[in-house]
C-alpha cells in the first residue's frame, strides 16, 4: 500500500507541477483538480485521512470554480469552508491533522479569485508547510513534489510577473 500511494504521489507531483505553469485560471485548476483526486488516493493509502478528506474536497472545488465567474464563487466558499471544517473535525487525530484543513481553506479562498499569481503565492507558501506534513505521515515522494512546487512556482510567479490573466 505505501509503495502504490508513492506512485501515486508521483503522477500527482507531475500533473501539479504543469498546473502551475498554465496561464489561464481554469486550466490550472483542471489540472489541480486531477492532481488532487490523485493526492487524495495516495493519502488514503497511507492512513492520513484528514489530508484525504481535503483533497477531496479540493477536487471538487477546483472543478466548480473552473467553470465558474470569480463573482459566483463567494457562496461556494462559504459551502466549501464549511465543509472543510466539518470534515476536519470528523477526521481530526492530533494538532498535525490541522495541517491540510488550514491549507485547503487557504487554497480555497486564493483558488476563487481570478488572480493566477494570488494562486501560485498560495502554492509557494504552502508547499513549505505540506513537506513537514508530509514528511510525518510518510508521503515521502511527495516531499519532492513539493520542492519542486516551490521552484515551479517561484519561476511562474517570475515569468507571469505582471500577466495576471483573466478567463
Amino acid at each position: 500500500m505505501k509503495f502504490a500511494a508513492q506512485i501515486i504521489g508521483s503522477i500527482a507531483i507531475s500533473i501539479w507541477v504543469i498546473s502551475i505553469q498554465n496561464k489561464k485560471r481554469s486550466n490550472i485548476l483542471k489540472f489541480q483538480a486531477i492532481a488532487n483526486l490523485l493526492y487524495t488516493i495516495e493519502y488514503f493509502l497511507l492512513g492520513a485521512y484528514p489530508a484525504s478528506s481535503m483533497n477531496l474536497i479540493s477536487t471538487i472545488r477546483c472543478l466548480i470554480f473552473s467553470k465558474i465567474e470569480e463573482e459566483k464563487t463567494k457562496k461556494w466558499n462559504i459551502f466549501f469552508i464549511i465543509l472543510i471544517l466539518i470534515l476536519g473535525i470528523l477526521t481530526y487525530k492530533n494538532l498535525l491533522s490541522i495541517t491540510p484543513i488550514i491549507i485547503t481553506i487557504f487554497y480555497t479562498i486564493s483558488s476563487s479569485k481570478n488572480n493566477t499569481n494570488l494562486n501560485r503565492i498560495t502554492v509557494l507558501i504552502s508547499a513549505f508547510i505540506w513537506i513537514y506534513y508530509n514528511y510525518k505521515v510518510g508521503a515521502y515522494i511527495t516531499i519532492l513534489g513539493n520542492i519542486l512546487e516551490i521552484i515551479s512556482s517561484s519561476f511562474s510567479i517570475i515569468r507571469f510577473k505582471n500577466n495576471n490573466h483573466k478567463d
